[in-house]
């Protein structure tokens, strides 16, 4: 292989090559917006939040008020949601809203009345806030809250 002279030409076709590709990767990482792959902005902003307060969902016209035991909701403990209204069979798991930490089930415990009591674990994260998407099932349709759970 030949070997070619640095000449004034050639030099600043170097620089201006550097130059434009450093504008590139600036220009890039200034104008980044993250995806998530899970949900989009417009399902997360249309759940009911149970975090600060309780919710109140609709399933095939019956109402139910979903609030937790004990706020706040903490990583690497159990949380407990108690749900009041008609006895219908409900189905409750949760996935991470802003990334993929598994499915939580939700096992019922008996209480009287007209409360149902569900519970799961809640894992840590390295993160100090995860999002969680609790999905409610009965006879087939669907309603979704969500709940931020912190260190």
């Amino acid at each position: 292989m030949a070997v070619e002279k640095l000449t004034g030409p050639r030099l600043f076709q170097l620089i201006f090559l550097l130059f434009v590709l450093i504008a590139a990767f600036t220009w890039r990482t200034i104008t980044y917006v993250p995806e998530s792959g899970l949900t989009s902005n417009s399902e997360l902003s249309t759940a009911c939040d149970m975090t600060e307060q309780a919710c109140l969902i609709n399933i095939d016209n019956n109402q139910f008020i979903i609030d937790v035991a004990s706020r706040p909701i903490q990583q690497n403990a159990e949380m407990i949601v108690n749900i009041k209204g008609e006895d219908i069979a409900l189905n409750l798991q949760a996935k991470g809203a802003d990334m993929n930490m598994g499915i939580l089930k939700f096992t019922k415990e008996l209480k009287g009345g007209d409360v149902a009591s569900y519970s799961t674990f809640v894992p840590k994260c390295k993160h100090n806030e995860m999002k969680w998407l609790v999905m409610i099932t009965a006879d087939g349709k669907n309603e979704e809250i969500i709940f931020t759970a912190k260190k």
